[in-house]
């Protein structure tokens, strides 16, 4: 909403002073209705790359970790914003906490030739490419010991248990 305020300013200005309405917005509202849009600008294309048909898990842990940076840095412009920045990090960092050690987004992330471990926190990184490589060697004992994915289905299909957990196994 405020960006496109913004994008209205020099019209309502225009409206404002044909209609001789009072109160408008000095030139230092102006600016302090400016940052918070810069602040949350970063978080609006991360925000519609997940939120696509065509989004990829691979995109979660960089999307996070650049917000975590851009939302660490301070700058000149930070004034009167500093508390919401300390607040959208806190928030960032409450939701996604658990992200880096996600088997779904470590993986996947790991293995998208754009970012590789480059967006892993230092420690999370050799952690991270350890646990998806002793996962494949399981994963590789357990195929050549399991029986055809055909026939595990169809006798958990068969069995009288509801349970999806038999079938996913």
């Amino acid at each position: 909403m405020r960006q496109s305020l913004i994008e209205q300013k020099r019209v309502l200005g225009v409206y404002v002073s044909e209609h001789e309405l009072p109160d408008y917005l000095a030139a230092h509202q102006w600016a302090l209705m400016e940052t918070p849009v810069a602040i949350l600008a970063p978080f609006e294309e991360p925000t519609k790359k997940v939120s696509s048909y065509d989004a990829l898990a691979s995109d979660v842990v960089p999307a996070v970790t650049v917000l975590v940076r851009l939302l660490n840095r301070e700058t000149d412009e930070d004034h009167g914003v500093k508390t919401m920045k300390a607040t959208l990090l806190a928030a960032v960092k409450k939701r996604f906490s658990d992200v880096e050690t996600n088997p779904l987004y470590f993986i996947s992330t790991i293995l998208d030739p754009r970012y590789k471990d480059r967006f892993f926190s230092n420690n999370t990184a050799p952690e991270a490419k350890l646990q998806m490589m002793s996962r494949a060697e399981a994963e590789g004992s357990r195929a050549e010991t399991a029986e055809p994915p055909a026939k595990v289905f169809l006798k958990a299909q068969a069995s009288t248990s509801s349970s999806l957990d038999t079938v996913f196994d």
